[in-house]
């Protein structure tokens, strides 16, 4: 675990599994918090953790864990996100509402990703 790479982000993306976890509780008990949390949290949370999984899946293809994912990559995730659930998806089915609010979100959450794995690697030089 000691030369595990990027111990910050993978604490943060630990976490965003926890807060995840806690807002679909939440939802499934009924039990009553402000919007923001129920339409708005998860979106920021999800781009940090499916980039985390791309990168582990990187790392675990190229069998090197030194790989990270560029900022055209991250941009391409979350414009991918925000077409599919807030464009394509809300066209599709009454469950899903396009929001431009979520887009920020992942927007940040991408801001947060990007800062995360460059924050370590400046650390680690």
């Amino acid at each position: 675990m000691r030369n595990f790479p990027l111990k910050i982000l993978h604490g943060y993306v630990l976490f965003s599994v926890v807060v995840f976890l806690c807002v679909q509780g939440l939802k499934y008990f009924e039990i009553v918090a402000p919007n923001w949390v129920f339409n708005h949290l998860n979106d920021f949370l999800v781009i940090p953790m499916v980039a985390t999984l791309g990168l582990h899946t990187a790392w675990f293809i190229k069998k090197d864990k030194s790989i990270r994912i560029d900022l055209f990559t991250i941009i391409s995730l979350v414009v991918l996100y925000s077409v599919v659930f807030e464009y394509y998806l809300p066209k599709q089915s009454y469950r899903y509402t396009g929001d431009i609010w979520d887009v920020v979100c992942y927007a940040l959450g991408g801001i947060v990703f990007y800062v995360l794995q460059k924050m370590e690697n400046r650390s680690a030089s």
